[in-house]
Order: C-alpha cells, then structure tokens, then sequence
C-alpha cells in the first residue's frame, strides 16, 4: 500500500522555525492510500494531522495569513515535481515547496532533506474510485 500527502485543499495552521529547520503544520492534510500510485490509483482519503520538514529553509514571498487552504502547490525533490508528496519521504538534497492558497497569496520554502511527520489519529473520509 502506497501513501501520499495532497497538498490540494489541505489546511496550514503555522509556519514555524526550529533549530534551522522551517515546519509547515498541516491541521488537515489529505492522505491518500492506494495500492499503486496516490492521485492516480483507486484508494482511500484520510485526514490527519502532519508536518512538512525542511531544514535550512529560506521562505519567499510575504508569510500568507493563517490558518488557511492550499489552492495549488507541489513539492521538488531530486528534479521530481510532486503535487501528492509520497510517504515516506526521504531525500537529503534540496527540495522547494511552492503553496497557492486560497486567498492568492503565495510562499516558496527552499531547503533540504524535506520529511513529512504524521501525528494524531488518521479519519476515513471516503473510497477513492
């Protein structure tokens, strides 16, 4: 079984930098789980909480007001755009986080050996067909 972080609809409570490493706290993310590729294959979604790691990070753009709604973005890893970040996820070469919210504000988020961390309780919220 395959698992992956869609970043479409999920929803960023903080921005956070700790010992050089910048945290984007997800109060909602949508986990995917399929047997096969996530955003391509029949599976389930899930909700969970989660956070998105990058160390030595750099943020671009104005901070967008929070908590708020990612419209659009993706995560580049190792020349590989994701849209769904696969989980596990682990690199250590640079990676960028690019978010549209649904306000139009934007945020770029460069840095390296990007990692995703689940917490809480995952929710079944339907099949995907």
């Amino acid at each position: 079984m395959s698992s992956g972080l869609e970043l479409y609809n999920s929803r960023i409570n903080h921005l956070t930098s700790v010992n050089g490493a910048t945290v984007i706290h997800f109060s909602v993310a949508y986990i995917l789980k399929v047997k096969g590729i996530p955003g391509c294959d029949p599976g389930s979604e899930w909700s969970q909480e989660a956070n998105i790691v990058l160390e030595d990070a750099t943020i671009s753009g104005a901070p967008p007001p929070l908590p708020n709604t990612v419209a659009d973005g993706f995560l580049e890893v190792d020349g590989k755009r994701y849209e769904v970040i696969p989980i596990p996820l682990h690199s250590k070469n640079k990676a960028r986080l690019s978010l549209r919210f649904v306000d139009n504000t934007e945020v770029d988020i460069v840095g390296t050996t990007p990692r995703i961390d689940l917490s809480g309780t995952p929710i079944f919220l339907e099949e995907i067909r």
